[in-house]
């Protein structure tokens, strides 16, 4: 009896706990306890699974240290990086996605080329969202399948010469208080428009079909996948880098590209050169 009778005023206390860390996790003061627990169990779980092996269906070509000391500069020049993308294509990949930002004008002669290379294969590009605030608090806004999106101010858009020829995603991901990326969103929104993440711009264009989005979920060639608040899709890393096939884009210059690590897979052109990467303005969303 003296047990049961303990047992209505402990979970009282226990409740009274949880639920001041909840407000104190996750309150005005921004502390977040939650969310550190989450990630260190995250990170826990990933080295405990170990290396997985990816899915043999990605390919990145890598814009490294090499081909920066080739080609002299960086950003690459235009026609150097319309040349890549030539070469990739000509070994039949189902996608090229190009996650660079390119926003900014060259020579006439070398857009127009990179133009010409980006419409004459299965492409998309980048597009970043620009964010008021470093955090953003997800709020719910109506019941339907767009409610509770991360809402930035803009769109930093690519020059119209290169979205009239290919795909556009935005690159944004989501990241803890370290600046690990946690999760990628997978729809954007501004107050008067709505863009799809590049990852899943990339997998509709490969797998040529629009996904069919819920408000918990999309589906995409397969089962459902499911999302968590805000159409957030966790990250969970297959391993260290170079776990996913990985090439230098020296090899698309000089024609030594082998045909198995292109044709028919989707080929991510990313950065990996020193002091390199997209500068686009990543923002924490809660």
């Amino acid at each position: 009896m003296k047990a049961r009778a303990f047992q209505a005023p402990v979970a009282i206390v226990l409740a009274g706990l949880w639920g001041a860390a909840l407000t104190w996790g996750n309150g005005p003061s921004g502390m977040r306890l939650l969310d550190r627990f989450e990630a260190t169990l995250t990170d826990l779980r990933v080295l405990a699974r170990g290396t997985r092996l990816p899915p043999d269906a990605v390919t990145i070509v890598a814009i490294d240290d090499q081909v920066v000391r080739e080609q002299g500069s960086y950003p690459l020049p235009r026609a150097a990086l319309a040349r890549i993308i030539e070469q990739i294509a000509q070994l039949k990949p189902r996608v090229i996605a190009v996650d660079l930002l390119l926003v900014d004008r060259s020579t006439p002669e070398d857009d127009a080329a990179l133009a010409r290379a980006l419409g004459n294969t299965n492409a998309v590009i980048a597009a970043a969202a620009i964010f008021a605030e470093s955090r953003q608090r997800l709020a719910a806004d109506g019941d339907g399948p767009l409610a509770r999106l991360p809402t930035a101010a803009r769109f930093l858009l690519p020059l119209k010469d290169f979205t009239d020829q290919a795909g556009v995603g935005v690159v944004n991901v989501t990241t803890d208080q370290t600046g690990i990326p946690r999760s990628i969103p997978l729809l954007f929104r501004t107050a008067d428009a709505v863009l799809v993440s590049l990852p899943l711009r990339t997998a509709a264009a490969a797998a040529r079909q629009d996904p069919s989005i819920a408000p918990n979920d999309f589906v995409l060639s397969g089962p459902d996948v499911p999302t968590d608040v805000g159409h957030l899709l966790p990250i969970s890393f297959y391993g260290p880098h170079g776990t996913i096939p990985t090439v230098g884009a020296s090899a698309a210059l000089d024609g030594t590209l082998a045909r198995h690590d292109i044709e028919d897979r989707a080929v991510v052109i990313g950065v990996t050169a020193t002091g390199g990467g997209d500068f686009s303005r990543r923002r924490s969303i809660r």
